[in-house]
C-alpha cells in the first residue's frame, strides 16, 4: 500500500512523482491544499510538521523528498536504482540533491512566498544563489548526460527546480546545463509531471512560455 499526500504543482512533490513513474509503482492519491485549514490538519495529523510530500506504506510514514525515493528504490527491485546501493557511489547524487534543493529550489520557493504573502526577500541575493548552482550544474554536467551518470535521485530533483528556476533566472548561456534540460523535459517521467501540473499554473506569478 503506497498513499501519497501531495501537491502536483509543489517541486518537492513532483521529485516523487518522476521517481514512482521511473519504477512504475502503484500508489493512491491524497491531494492536499495547504491553504485549507481541514486539509493541513488532516497532514499533520500524520505527519505533524504539515509539510508535503508524505508518503504512507507499509513501513509507516515517510517525509522527505529524498528519503522516500530511497524507499522506492526498495520496492522496484527489478529497475535501475536511483540512488546507488553502494555507499560511496550514493554520496555524489545525494550530494547534488541537496545542492539543488538547497541553492536553487529553496531560494526560488522565498521568492514565491514572498510574492503570496509580502514578507521581504532579497531577490537579487536569490537569484546570484541561483546562478551559482547553475555554475556548479554545468561543470557537473562535462562528459555526462545526467547529473551523476546514470538518471537517478539528483535528476528527479534536478527536473522541477530548473523548470520552474529557468522562469525567473533564466539558464541562459550555460551550454550543457540548456541541453540536460531540454533531455528532462523530454524524460516520459518528467513530462507527465509538468502535464498533470499545467492546471495550476494560473494561480502562480510566473510568467508562462507559450513553448513551456
Amino acid at each position: 500500500m503506497l498513499r501519497l499526500h501531495y501537491h502536483p504543482f509543489a517541486q518537492y512533490c513532483q521529485k516523487v512523482l518522476i521517481a514512482l513513474y521511473e519504477h512504475d509503482l502503484s500508489f493512491e492519491r491524497r491531494r492536499v491544499n495547504l491553504g485549507e485549514p481541514d486539509q493541513r490538519a488532516a497532514l499533520a495529523a500524520i505527519w505533524p510538521f504539515a509539510r508535503f510530500p508524505v508518503l504512507e506504506s507499509d513501513v509507516g510514514v515517510l517525509g522527505e523528498s529524498g528519503v522516500i525515493i530511497e524507499y522506492l528504490d526498495t520496492l522496484a527491485p527489478t529497475r535501475a536504482p536511483l540512488v546507488p546501493s553502494e555507499r560511496m557511489a550514493a554520496l555524489e547524487p545525494r550530494m547534488l540533491e541537496r545542492v539543488i534543493d538547497g541553492y536553487i529550489a529553496d531560494p526560488l520557493a522565498r521568492m514565491v512566498g514572498a510574492h503570496f504573502t509580502g514578507f521581504a526577500v532579497d531577490n537579487a541575493k536569490e537569484l546570484n544563489t541561483i546562478a551559482t548552482a547553475y555554475d556548479f550544474l554545468e561543470a557537473q554536467l562535462d562528459g555526462r548526460a545526467w547529473l551523476a551518470d546514470e538518471f537517478g535521485l539528483a535528476d528527479c530533483t534536478a527536473g522541477p527546480a530548473l523548470f520552474y528556476a529557468n522562469l525567473k533566472q533564466s539558464i541562459g548561456d550555460r551550454p550543457r546545463l540548456a541541453g540536460y534540460f531540454e533531455r528532462l523535459r523530454a524524460r516520459p517521467s518528467f513530462a507527465r509531471v509538468i502535464d498533470e501540473a499545467r492546471p495550476y499554473r494560473k494561480h502562480t506569478p510566473f510568467d508562462w512560455p507559450a513553448d513551456y
